[in-house]
């Protein structure tokens, strides 16, 4: 069989076929974007308003860390502390406080945008009552300094219960004989005004 003077047989003339990679999926922005929204800022002092009042609260941040203090009048004045974290747009606060003797924890979840907070409040304390309700609040200043506790009235403290001290009887003008000389004293007559003895007289 002739060969055809066109075709070149040489193995140096023939190209490897190109291998085919696999290509990758496009990724919507969607997808690279971060998960997690950066968190907004939240330091500074702030008012919540409650069904029950108002709450004064200060609050420092770091990332996504938050802490600080709050503090009302109602129902009475009390000073608390404030922990929670703040992860994208959403929010958890605790504020922990001693109110009249009982121990009351606030839980505070909802969203947070820059000066603003909305979201839901569940208070409960240490003798089992529980109350639900709504919260708002706004940053009323991004400066932390001018946060100052209430006055908390101290418990007046109880009186100590004295015991009187039983009181000795004044002794009777010395009586003296007729030589002059003092009589002796029956001390069995004087027992009833000895507060304490060991010894039985």
């Amino acid at each position: 069989m002739a060969e055809d003077g066109n075709v070149s047989t040489s193995d140096g003339d023939i190209e490897p076929m190109a291998s085919a990679e696999p290509t990758e999926p496009a990724t919507s922005e969607a997808e690279t974007a971060s998960p997690d929204a950066a968190a907004p800022e939240l330091g500074g002092t702030w008012i919540l308003n409650t069904g029950d009042g108002q709450i004064s609260m200060v609050i420092y941040q770091s990332e996504d860390l938050l802490f600080g203090a709050a503090n009302s009048e109602t129902p009475k004045p009390w000073n608390g502390v404030v922990s929670g974290l703040v992860y994208g747009n959403e929010l958890e606060l605790q504020i922990l406080s001693l109110q009249d003797g009982v121990l009351v924890s606030m839980l505070i979840a909802g969203t947070a945008a820059e000066g603003s907070i909305t979201g839901t409040l569940v208070q409960s304390d240490s003798q089992g009552k529980v109350n639900k309700e709504s919260v708002m609040g706004f940053l009323t200043s991004p400066d932390t300094s001018g946060y100052e506790p209430v006055d908390v009235p101290t418990a007046a403290m109880t009186a100590a219960t004295v015991t009187p001290t039983p009181e000795i009887a004044a002794t009777t003008e010395e009586e003296t004989n007729e030589d002059g000389r003092k009589k002796p004293v029956d001390v069995v007559t004087l027992k009833d005004t000895i507060p304490y003895s060991p010894f039985e007289i």
